[in-house]
């Protein structure tokens, strides 16, 4: 007779084979391999593991209730009680497994004595501290679980992921199954132990073992109300396996052998006896969730029945080694996995207080990751950046390059040495000399003021009286005529008022925008924002769209009338630069996937207002595909949001460009200027659209 653990009691349903993390975070935030069939940038991963680190930093504060960071850091996964930290690269495969380990640690931070813990590390001088110490953490580990099993029921799939991994993996079966572990050492007591929650797990399979099982009774593990009643558990269960140990390495007796007696089989069966639920199904219904589960769920070996047992391959002893190890290791809070490249944890570090997303935009070899910079959002940052930059750029026009620098000087060079600009995009024009577009923004806020001015229009009102009506107000110049039996002696008067509007400004920051074509764009954007910034119910965002120089297509939201004042605006306008490729569609396309744009509403009218000089082209995608797919987004902004798109070509009507641009962007809409200098067309235009009802 031996005991085995019962595996018939109903198991909460959790898939195997699905990713938990869709939950919580967009789909393909986990994978944080280089995206689409285009060579991402490391800043693309970097950014991944952000939003995995904040989102699971979300996590971890709601199960430990306390404002607890969250850190990638060397190779272990770990709590000091104060973080919780997280090693290795994450990817789909081991996504929500690295969930459990989290929560797991951040559980240990509400609900484990750490006092219990240290003053046992540095007071215990008896036998077996080692051993002591290793059960303790797995006892405490199953013990913590449960609490969170009852508490937290929605967290229990990520646990189990972590369980199947750690615990339910084929190469611990095979461990379980070997004779080679089924030896009465202390050894192979622990590995059969921590391995309690695998199906393969049979008490059978080391001789004392289910007396251990037993003492231990894991399926009841909530009677240990805190560490301190783990660590007395923990010292008995070591007391106990040492005491089989030693029974097992003394001569039997006759009086011990197995003819004379009876009394072994009596007590296992006590034993399996106790551990069979004796609760009817809706008992083991209420109780799903608020014990950790032993088992899949698959049932064992039947009661009666030899446990099965084979000798292991060479390759396959690997293996089990392996998995046991990884498995000793999770259970003493050090789970190593793969180190983070220098590259990647500075960048996560830069990353940390940064407004920087992304999100998979693209169609087949043209598919990718597009970054969304907020710039809109660091007015703080933005502040210091530019004050640092004019510190630098008055000490360059001084007589002073030769002479020591000031200490004001040395700092406003390494803070812009430290900053690597929207992601290491080097857009901004630090370092090449200062305000590089000042004359362009002073020119657009002086074309702004009248813009502004001739816009005024759209905060009136206008009124229209109508007579000869059957209802409304009497109207006293027909009053005489109601003696002779007319009744269309009343008149109403109708009240005509404009809707807010709102303004949507993105322009095209590839290298072919340069020099003149670039000026006019900054003026533009200037006079915009001034105009806007003189009219109630008129809002305003601009963007930059460009690459990284791994050609992944950027956004960079630089301005929003409604959080940022006119001077944010003008002072990255002031230092902004065009060096990069032409992503068009794809950034059209994660505005839209990002929800930047703002649709049209019965309050609001909502416009896009596009300048290019010409058709898309990075990386992989480019030609007619990705024409295409640009007018498909341009499509989306009306049919969706009911966008009024205005498109702005700056180049040569002539060239074959204009024809390209406006395959994208819709004939009718689609306007050229030749020299791109002549702002009063855009400004006349934009007038006339915002003022036709």
């Amino acid at each position: 007779m031996a005991i085995i653990f019962n595996n018939k009691k109903k198991k909460a349903k959790v898939q195997r084979d699905h990713s938990y993390a869709g939950f919580w975070l967009d789909r393909g935030a986990a994978d944080v391999s280089y995206g689409g069939r285009s060579q991402a940038s490391s800043v693309v991963k970097a950014i991944k593991l952000r939003n995995y680190q904040k989102a699971i930093g979300n996590f971890v504060k709601i199960l430990s209730q306390k404002d607890v960071p969250v850190y990638f850091k060397g190779t272990e996964s770990y709590t000091d009680f104060n973080h919780v930290v997280i090693a290795g690269n994450i990817n789909e495969k081991n996504f929500d497994v690295t969930a459990g380990l989290a929560l797991h640690e951040a559980s240990h931070l509400k609900h484990t004595q750490k006092n219990v813990l240290t003053d046992f590390v540095n007071n215990y001088e008896g036998e077996y501290r080692r051993e002591i110490k290793d059960m303790l953490n797995w006892i405490e580990d199953r013990r913590i679980d449960t609490i969170v099993f009852k508490n937290c029921p929605g967290y229990k799939a990520y646990y189990h992921k972590m369980y199947d991994h750690y615990f339910r993996n084929k190469d611990i079966a095979k461990m379980l199954k070997s004779p080679k572990y089924s030896t009465p050492t202390m050894e192979n007591f622990f590995a059969h132990i921590i391995s309690m929650m695998s199906p393969a797990f049979d008490s059978r399979r080391i001789k004392g073992l289910a007396e251990v099982t037993k003492l231990i009774d894991v399926n009841n593990i909530s009677r240990l109300q805190d560490t301190t009643a783990a660590l007395a558990l923990a010292e008995e269960v070591i007391a106990k396996i040492n005491e089989i140990i030693e029974e097992e390495a003394t001569p039997e007796t006759e009086s011990e052998s197995p003819d004379n007696g009876g009394e072994e089989d009596q007590e296992v069966q006590e034993v399996q006896d106790s551990q069979s639920p004796q609760s009817s199904d809706e008992d083991q219904e209420e109780e799903e969730g608020d014990e950790v589960e032993n088992g899949s769920g698959e049932e064992g070996d039947e009661e009666g029945e030899g446990p099965e047992m084979r000798d292991l391959t060479p390759s396959e002893e690997n293996k089990v080694r392996q998995a046991l190890e990884e498995s000793k290791k999770q259970v003493a809070g050090s789970t190593e996995k793969k180190r983070l490249a220098n590259t990647i944890s500075k960048k996560i570090v830069m990353l940390q207080d940064t407004e920087l997303d992304y999100t998979a935009v693209g169609e087949g070899r043209g598919t990718t990751d597009c970054l969304i910079y907020r710039l809109d959002k660091e007015v703080s940052k933005m502040a210091s950046i530019t004050k640092a930059n004019d510190c630098l750029t008055e000490y360059r026009s001084s007589d002073r390059l030769s002479s020591a620098r000031t200490q004001e000087e040395i700092d406003a060079q390494a803070q812009l040495r430290s900053y690597e600009g929207p992601a290491g995009l080097n857009r901004l024009g630090y370092g090449q000399g200062g305000r590089v577009n000042e004359t362009q923004v002073n020119e657009g806020l002086q074309l702004g003021a009248m813009l502004g001015r001739k816009l005024l229009t759209r905060r009136e009102s206008r009124s229209l009286e109508t007579s000869r009506l059957r209802s409304g107000r009497i109207d006293n110049k027909r009053l005489a005529h109601a003696g002779y039996g007319i009744e269309n002696i009343f008149s109403q008067i109708h009240i005509e008022k404009y809707k807010k509007a709102n303004i949507h400004l993105t322009i095209d920051a590839s290298g072919s925008m340069g020099g003149e074509r670039w000026n006019n764009s900054i003026k533009m954007a200037a006079a915009i924002g001034k105009a806007v910034s003189m009219i109630d119910g008129l809002e305003l965002q601009v963007s930059m769209r460009e690459t990284t120089h791994s050609d992944n297509p950027v956004v960079s939201i630089v301005y929003d009338s409604r959080a940022n004042r006119l001077n944010h605006l003008t002072n990255l306008l002031n230092i902004y630069d065009c060096n990069s490729m032409t992503p068009e569609g794809l950034c059209l396309e994660a505005m839209l996937k990002k929800n930047i744009l703002i649709p049209s509403s019965e309050d609001c009218d909502s416009y896009l207002i596009n300048i290019c000089d010409g058709a898309p082209g990075c990386g992989s995608y480019g030609g007619h595909s990705a024409r295409l797919h640009t007018r498909k987004q341009v499509k989306r902004l009306n049919n969706e949001l009911g966008i009024k798109h205005i498109g702005f070509f700056f180049g040569d009507p002539t060239r074959h460009g204009f024809n390209q641009f406006k395959e994208m962007y819709g004939s009718k809409e689609s306007k050229a200027l030749p020299d791109a200098s002549n702002a009063t067309a855009i400004a006349t235009h934009m007038n006339k659209e915002l003022m036709n009802k």
